[in-house]
């Protein structure tokens, strides 16, 4: 039996430059969108972790204000700022001038009697948070995104 051999003469030298080209264009593309989707994911995390903490201290806030005996609830707002610290956060009390900080919460709270006898009392807090400045080379603060809570109580 005898064995033909087959001459190859045409051999198989590796892709060309345009296919190098093709593959280095998808590749570069599905890591460009991978890396879009973490930074998308770190945004969202961020903004929902400042929404989590403004409900906080908004349900830390009415807390407070429900286990005051009704007859106590005098009609009064006062404002106070919370800020963000590494190991907590700092309450700057009424009367304190506004924290220049970029991470704080202005949280509002307002008591009112609105019924015609005064006889029920609504208690509404208010978080204002995502602080930026206003103006570049200003020093006022503005708070696009805010949460509120309303609560009306008898003061009976």
């Amino acid at each position: 039996m005898k064995t033909k051999k087959i001459n190859n003469t045409k051999r198989n030298r590796g892709g060309t430059l345009v296919e190098a080209l093709i593959s280095l264009a998808i590749i570069s593309f599905v890591i460009v969108s991978i890396l879009s989707g973490f930074s998308q994911q770190q945004t969202d995390t961020s903004r929902n972790t400042d929404r989590n903490m403004a409900v906080m201290l908004a349900e830390m806030r009415m807390e407070e204000l429900m286990k005051f005996p009704s007859g106590q609830l005098v009609q009064e707002t006062f404002v106070d700022y919370v800020v963000l610290k590494p190991n907590g956060f700092v309450v700057y009390g009424e009367g304190v001038q506004a924290p220049k900080e970029v991470r704080q919460f202005r949280r509002t709270a307002a008591i009112t009697r609105e019924d015609l006898l005064q006889q029920l009392a609504t208690i509404r807090v208010t978080v204002d948070y995502g602080a930026m400045k206003k103006k570049k080379g200003s020093s006022d603060l503005i708070y696009p995104y805010s949460v509120q809570l309303t609560s009306r109580r008898s003061l009976k």
